[in-house]
């Protein structure tokens, strides 16, 4: 088995550290523009963007992002630093705030623009292996194709972009608790919208790590503050995960996990650490049967040409579902804990 690990990782390596991509103006004339806040703990490397050495200053932006035409619902295409604007994902425009204040101003502007019942701020923070126009990208595509209201965030924190920094982005994800915990504070404060967090992969370690910090400085701020949570294939030890979920006083609600026992890159995961699985592979359920949170298996929409590590924001069947499906609304949106939603494909 660790012949295999090891082989699965020199293939996904084989590639160099991904670049972040080019901000191109012209990209504002294709496909469908949206607006992406941000918040980054990434230092500004030698060429002028944001790499992957961590700063302990939360910088704050607004990323306009251009999505392409004709595109697969489900799909992200990357031109790297070089994109193709008819066929990639693209930044057309990358505004820093010069501080809070501004960034809180535009945000709530942004947030006013919405229907009253569609004013909140849905926060997004992006798993290992990311760089930073990936969580740009990432939190567009997921707000586009599955028609998320209210205003989107995103947290861009340093990871290294490469399929072998999987210890370096631990490292990164640990680092970057408290830059979380301000951009958090900072977007409660437009306007005290409703704020709902989506964390994929070892994005929600992090979450949760920042949860349990905000916890111990402030007892009860969670559950005062955010609204829901989603987890998608949280890279998370169950035990290490209940140990974080205790520490919060009150739980958001909803508060979704979405699973795939499928997923091969928590396989992966699991078997460095000498486990059976990891939460977002969850072979077991009954194993946070007691938790007041819902499960949400996708095994069945699993493709066997993916790693299955994001089937919620990748396949499009499942994405299609999620926009109509009543039984996913009621436990999603208006939360029923302590159960298992078991979606099957159709």
């Amino acid at each position: 088995m660790r012949w295999v690990i090891l082989t699965f990782l020199i293939a996904l390596g084989a590639c160099d550290d991904r670049a972040t991509a080019p901000v191109l103006p012209d990209a504002l004339n294709f496909g469908l523009n949206l607006p992406v806040y941000m918040g980054t703990t990434r230092a500004i490397n030698d060429a002028g963007k944001f790499g992957i050495e961590r700063s302990s200053s939360l910088r704050l932006l607004k990323a306009t992002v251009s999505i392409p035409p004709n595109r697969k619902v489900g799909t992200i295409s990357y031109g790297q630093d070089s994109p193709k604007l008819d066929r990639d994902f693209a930044i057309a425009g990358l505004e820093e705030f010069e501080d809070k204040n501004r960034f809180t101003s535009s945000l709530e502007a942004e947030i006013s623009k919405r229907k009253v019942d569609q004013r909140e701020v849905v926060v997004f923070v992006h798993g290992y292996n990311n760089n930073f126009s990936d969580a740009a990208f990432r939190m567009a595509q997921l707000g586009h194709d599955l028609e998320i209201p209210g205003a989107h965030v995103s947290y861009a924190w340093p990871s290294r972009a490469n399929p072998l920094g999987y210890g370096y982005d631990q490292d990164s994800s640990l680092f970057a608790r408290d830059g979380l915990a301000d951009l958090l504070k900072t977007v409660r404060a437009a306007g005290q919208p409703d704020v709902v967090i989506i964390a994929h992969s070892m994005g929600g370690s992090l979450l949760m790590e920042t949860f349990r910090q905000l916890e111990i400085a402030q007892p009860g701020w969670v559950g005062e503050n955010i609204r829901g949570v989603v987890l998608i294939s949280p890279d998370l030890n169950v035990d290490v995960f209940r140990a974080q979920f205790n520490q919060i006083q009150d739980i958001p609600n909803p508060f979704v996990v979405f699973v795939s026992r499928k997923d091969a890159v928590l396989r992966v995961s699991s078997r460095l650490r000498g486990q059976e699985s990891q939460l977002g592979n969850i072979s077991n359920v009954g194993e946070v049967a007691d938790l007041p949170i819902t499960i949400v298996d996708v095994t069945e929409f699993s493709d066997p040409k993916s790693g299955n590590h994001f089937v919620a924001g990748n396949s499009p069947a499942l994405i299609q579902l999620l926009r109509r499906s009543s039984n996913i609304d009621r436990r999603f949106l208006n939360g029923d804990p302590g159960g298992v939603v078991l979606v099957p494909a159709q």
